[in-house]
């Protein structure tokens, strides 16, 4: 039997532990880089290729957002996180992003949930997840995150069985803003 490996950039331990978990499950081996990245302002989209336009082929980047109903925050999770309370009842969609540099194009891998922004409730995960309450769910993120409402777990299935969202040519080199640390 073919050993199979792939390997991921991230310098959260969280998110890693997560992606190792979802992609043994698939029957994979997950190897970590953490190359840090600096991020640019702009949408998902495009961070994440332009993410996977600065590692070599074959490294699996990943961006994660959160889109909530009425609100403008862009891209900028860690804002986001300060005030996640001002959108407690609204709408959102929690995406992840993964991309995968092969040769000058970069393959983009979607996976998404719908929930709502609640009051915190949980201590396990991190970032958002004690204030999303996914739709059809019981508990937050926080309180439990079963692969099918799990937008990691959705994004990582779409890669491996090659369920491809989006392609596009590498980037060459970001001239807009980046964001702030």
């Amino acid at each position: 039997m073919e050993h199979k490996t792939k390997k991921l950039n991230t310098s959260n331990p969280g998110k890693f532990e997560e992606f190792k978990r979802l992609f043994e499950e698939s029957g994979y081996t997950l190897e970590g880089t953490a190359v840090d990245l600096p991020e640019i302002d702009a949408d998902h989209l495009t961070i994440v290729v332009n993410k996977a336009s600065q590692l070599e082929e074959d490294i699996i980047v990943e961006d994660t957002s959160l889109e909530v109903e009425g609100a403008e925050f862009g891209t900028n999770i860690r804002w986001l996180l300060d005030h996640l309370q001002e959108y407690t009842g609204r709408k959102a969609l929690w995406v992840v992003l993964l991309a995968v540099r092969q040769g000058n194009e970069i393959l983009i891998y979607k996976g998404t949930v719908l929930g709502t922004i609640v009051n915190p409730k949980g201590t396990s995960g991190f970032g958002f997840d004690p204030f999303f309450l996914p739709e059809g769910a019981t508990q937050t993120l926080a309180e439990s995150k079963p692969d099918h409402f799990n937008a990691r777990a959705q994004a990582v299935q779409a890669l491996v069985t090659g369920n491809i969202w989006a392609k596009r040519p590498v980037m060459k080199q970001w001239k807009g803003p980046w964001q702030k640390k």
